[in-house]
């Protein structure tokens, strides 16, 4: 019975969200009993949940044979798979304090909620991509921009709440293990630039299908994804010239990642799967 739990896609999310939640919640308590930060508990306990979260995905794939991107559900949780997998790049190398346990904290709020709204993980047929290749890694790149921007958007939130901790003079408890406000800005924009970036790139893939398929792609999906990308360039440009920093830069990276989140929803909930050539070229039925 537990070789057929392990092998089924849902119970793997399922586990995972619990993994997930579970950090969250321990990083919760130590730091509420003001005990020393288990760094290294929290970052075994996010390997386990990313490992089964990735069984889970690849099972997901391998039943629809595409990947897992067609409906509101698996969105969610190739979000909460690429913000882990980001942090494991830069956790490590840049010993950003406490970055795990507001990943943990997100990635159990996507992976988890998602359970909460049954209809998000509605049937559809297998090669909802019609097997085009383009499209398909459109999409997959702009999912894994977004999770470069959740990440950005804990950050900026973990600059909000050092920079409070400073005005108010407070280095106890939470704040002492917060990176430097310096660490986080750096970080912010390095993130920022990597984000637009495979933006960019998802855009770029995506118009390649866009020009020879114009009537497939709803204007709301569109417009969506280009003012989200404008908007994410804009407080690039923005910040190289040093006009948009520290605080509000933070806050324009956090409303941008909410307003990521507030459309991509309906966004995906309206689209219709691609049809394969063979599939448009059939005759309607009267």
């Amino acid at each position: 019975m537990l070789q057929q739990i392990a092998m089924t896609d849902q119970n793997a999310f399922a586990i995972a969200a619990a993994i997930y939640g579970s950090s969250f919640l321990m990083g919760v308590i130590t730091l509420l009993l003001r005990r020393a930060y288990p760094r290294a508990l929290m970052f075994a306990l996010l390997c386990g949940g990313f490992l089964i979260q990735t069984l889970g995905l690849n099972l997901r794939g391998a039943a629809i044979k595409a990947c897992p991107l067609g409906n509101p559900f698996e969105i969610a949780q190739f979000l909460a798979w690429s913000l882990v997998l980001l942090f494991f790049i830069i956790g490590p190398a840049f010993r950003l304090r406490l970055l795990g346990f507001f990943t943990a904290g997100l990635a159990a709020l996507l992976a988890g909620g998602s359970f909460t709204v049954p209809g998000w993980d509605r049937p559809y047929p297998p090669g909802i991509f019609g097997g085009n290749p383009w499209i398909e890694l459109h999409a997959s790149l702009a999912i894994f921009s977004y999770g470069v921007f959740a990440i950005l958007a804990l950050i900026s939130g973990m600059f909000l709440i050092q920079q409070h901790g400073l005005k108010k003079k407070q280095f106890k408890g939470l704040y002492q293990y917060l990176p430097s406000v310096q660490q986080l800005d750096l970080m912010a924009r390095r993130l920022l630039i990597t984000g637009v970036l495979v933006l960019s790139a998802s855009l770029i893939f995506g118009a390649v299908f866009w020009l020879n398929n114009h009537e497939l792609v709803p204007i709301f999906k569109l417009t969506a994804t280009c003012l989200l990308w404008f908007g994410y360039l804009l407080v690039l440009i923005l910040r190289l010239q040093k006009k948009l920093v520290t605080r509000r830069h933070a806050i324009a990276t956090i409303t941008l990642f909410l307003f990521a989140m507030a459309s991509l929803w309906p966004v995906e909930s309206a689209r219709e799967p691609v049809a394969t050539p063979a599939e448009r070229s059939l005759p309607t039925q009267p």
